[in-house]
C-alpha cells in the first residue's frame, strides 16, 4: 500500500512541476501577445491607407502604360511562395494547419518555396522535395526597417526578371484571440481592390507626375508594408496560439491533480483503515 502512495506523491509532485512551466509560459505568451497586438494595430492603419492610396493610382493608369509589377507576368515558371511558421514550438496547430494549407496549392513540378521560421525550415528540409528559392537568405522572422526593404527590392527584382508567375505570401491570419486562420495574399502582381471615393466623381485626385511613376516609386514600400505586417500578424497568431496551449495545458494539469489528490487521500484513508484494522484484531487475539 505504502508502494502505490509514494507513486501517487511523484505523480502529484510532477505534475505540479510541469504546471510551474506551463503557467511561467502562459504569462510570457501573454506579454508578448500584447506586444505584438500593439504592434499590429499601430501598422494595419498605415498598411490599409497606402494600400488605398496605391489602388487609387493603379486605377488612374493610362492604358498600354500598365507597370510590369501590376500585369500578369508570363513565365514558364510558377509562383514563388513566402511561408511564415514559427521559430519554436508548443503553439497547438499553428505551423501544422499552416502547412496543410500551403502544401494544399503548391505545386512541387514548378514553384519554389521562402519559409520564415525554425520549424518550417526544418519541415520542408526534411521533405526534401521543396523547391527553396535562393532568395531565402534575404527573409528571416524577425527582419526590420531595412531589411524588410531590401528583402522587398529583391522580390520585384525576381518578378521583373519573370523569374516567378506571382508572389504570394502564406501567413496565419488574426481573427480573434481564439481564432486563427491560414490565409493567402498575392503581392505581385499587384492586385488592389479600388473602391472610390463618395467624391471622387466631381472631385477626382490628382496624379503628379504619372501614375506609372509614382507606382514605381510606392511599389517598394507597399510591398515592404504588407510582407511586415503579415510577420507581425503571423507571430501575433503564434502568441496567441501558444497561451491557449499553455491555458489548457494548466486546466488539464488542475483537473489530474484533483483526479490524484482523490486517489492519493482514498488510498492513504484505506491504508489507515487497514492498520487499525490490524491493531484491533491484534489486540483481539492477545486478550484471547
Amino acid at each position: 500500500m505504502s508502494l502505490g502512495l509514494n507513486k501517487t506523491k511523484r505523480r502529484i509532485s510532477s505534475v505540479k512541476s510541469t504546471q510551474k512551466i506551463t503557467k511561467a509560459m502562459e504569462m510570457v505568451a501573454t506579454v508578448k501577445l500584447k506586444r505584438f497586438r500593439k504592434s499590429f494595430d499601430d501598422d494595419l492603419l498605415y498598411t490599409q491607407k497606402l494600400s488605398e492610396v496605391l489602388a487609387e493610382i493603379v486605377h488612374r493608369q493610362k492604358e498600354g502604360k500598365e507597370s510590369p509589377y501590376t500585369v500578369i507576368n508570363e513565365s514558364k515558371k510558377g509562383t514563388l511562395y513566402i511561408a511564415i511558421t514559427s521559430n519554436l514550438g508548443l503553439c497547438a496547430g499553428y505551423n501544422a494547419n499552416l502547412f496543410r494549407f500551403l502544401e494544399s496549392k503548391f505545386d512541387k513540378g514548378s514553384d519554389e518555396l521562402i519559409v520564415l521560421g525554425n520549424k518550417g525550415i526544418t519541415h520542408y528540409g526534411r521533405l526534401g522535395d521543396y523547391a527553396i528559392s535562393p532568395l531565402s537568405e534575404k527573409f528571416d522572422l524577425a527582419m526590420e526597417g531595412r531589411d524588410v526593404i531590401a528583402a522587398a527590392e529583391a522580390l520585384m527584382e525576381a518578378y521583373r526578371k519573370k523569374e516567378c508567375k506571382a508572389v504570394k505570401i502564406v501567413y496565419t491570419h488574426y481573427v480573434n484571440s481564439l481564432n486563427f486562420q491560414p490565409s493567402e495574399l498575392q503581392l505581385l502582381p499587384v492586385e488592389i481592390q479600388y473602391s472610390p471615393r463618395p467624391d471622387s466623381e466631381y472631385c477626382p485626385s490628382l496624379v503628379e507626375p504619372t501614375a506609372e511613376e509614382l507606382i514605381e516609386g510606392m511599389l517598394p514600400q507597399y510591398i515592404a508594408s504588407e510582407l511586415y505586417s503579415k510577420l507581425i500578424e503571423s507571430q501575433l497568431c503564434e502568441q496567441g496560439s501558444r497561451r491557449n496551449a499553455m491555458e489548457n495545458a494548466n486546466d488539464n494539469a488542475e483537473d489530474l491533480l484533483n483526479q490524484l489528490t482523490i486517489e492519493y487521500n482514498k488510498a492513504r484513508q484505506s491504508a489507515i483503515t487497514q492498520e487499525i484494522t490490524e491493531v484491533v484484531s491484534g489486540s483481539a487475539n492477545q486478550t484471547k
